[in-house]
C-alpha cells in the first residue's frame, strides 16, 4: 500500500538529486582542475600559469557537466509529461465511449 505511494516521490526525489549534485560538482571540478594546473604547471617550472590554465579547464568542465546535468533532467521531465499526457487522453478517451 505505501510502496504505491512512494513511488511518485521516489522518481521525483532522483531528479532533485540530481540538480543539488550541480553545485558539488562544479566545485570539485574548479578544484581539481586548479591544483592539477598547479602541480603540472610546478613540474614545468611555473605554478602560476598552470594553475590558470587548470583553473579555466575545470571552469569548462564543471559547467560543462552543469549543462549535461540540466539537459538530462529536462529530458526526464519531458518525458513525465508526455506521460501524464496519454494517460491523460486515455482517461478522456474511455470516458466518452
Amino acid at each position: 500500500m505505501f510502496k504505491h505511494r512512494l513511488n511518485p516521490l521516489k522518481n521525483e526525489n532522483v531528479g532533485m538529486f540530481d540538480l543539488a549534485s550541480i553545485g558539488i560538482t562544479l566545485a570539485l571540478a574548479i578544484c581539481i582542475g586548479y591544483f592539477g594546473g598547479k602541480w603540472i604547471g610546478g613540474k614545468l617550472g611555473n605554478a602560476a600559469v598552470g594553475s590558470y590554465i587548470g583553473f579555466g579547464i575545470g571552469v569548462a568542465a564543471g559547467f560543462m557537466e552543469m549543462f549535461r546535468s540540466v539537459a538530462r533532467w529536462n529530458r526526464r521531465l519531458y518525458g513525465q509529461e508526455k506521460q501524464r499526457r496519454a494517460t491523460s487522453e486515455q482517461t478522456q478517451n474511455s470516458e466518452k465511449r
